[in-house]
């Protein structure tokens, strides 16, 4: 988490230190790799720290102007009671689909732009193998069912894209994402709903290269 911190705030005076006298360089597609520290905003929820896709669409431009989110998926623990103690309950896949509009600041060769996304997030549960014991052994519990509900979903956030040259470009993406889906794990003993709080704070740095 350190690591990724230091990284988004080397990239961050770069960008702001851009000299003025450089243009952005033209691009319709770019393709890359991204890595995503997230910090958990509640202590009912884990964090974690993965590796993925990135793609950049066009350039951005001075002003107002309409934004995406697309392939920001991850994984968030959920711990809860179970009798009476409290227990790492499972896995929550969120998986958002936002758009958004926002202001972008070209300075140099960094566009910076401040945004809120929303949309909705398609999610799944996966029950962890001691909570299913804990069921079973605990409560009585047995044929046990487990999912999550969809949600909608919003994020404010900041994010900077810089052209190192005519082909490579870096983003650093800083933002809070509110998530509040349900989980409902269905057994023996009935429907037994927990509401969720996925609510988390994202930092991401990618690279990506234009096609074309």
């Amino acid at each position: 988490m350190f690591t990724s911190f230091r990284t988004a705030f080397i990239v961050m005076i770069v960008a702001l230190w851009a000299s003025d006298a450089r243009a952005q360089v033209d691009n319709r597609l770019a393709l890359g790799m991204s890595v995503t520290s997230r910090l958990a905003g509640s202590d009912g929820a884990g964090g974690s720290a993965d590796v993925g896709f990135e793609i950049r669409i066009g350039h951005e431009r001075d002003g107002w102007g309409w934004q995406t989110s697309l392939l920001n998926w991850f994984d968030t623990g959920v711990r809860e009671p179970i009798g009476g103690r409290i227990s790492d309950l499972g896995e929550i896949r969120i998986r958002p689909i936002m758009v958004g509009y926002g202001y972008t600041k070209i300075r140099g060769r960094a566009a910076i732009t401040t945004d809120v996304v929303g949309g909705y997030a398609f999610n799944s549960f996966h029950l962890d193998p001691i909570a299913s014991a804990d069921y079973l052994q605990r409560l009585g519990a047995s044929v046990i069912r487990s999912e999550a509900t969809n949600t909608f979903v919003v994020k404010p956030e900041v994010q900077v894209w810089y052209d190192l040259t005519n082909r490579f470009g870096l983003r650093l993406d800083a933002g809070y994402l509110i998530a509040r889906p349900s989980v409902l794990i269905t057994s023996t003993l009935g429907e037994d709903t927990r509401p969720g709080r996925a609510d988390t704070f994202l930092i991401t740095f990618g690279v990506v290269f234009s096609i074309f």
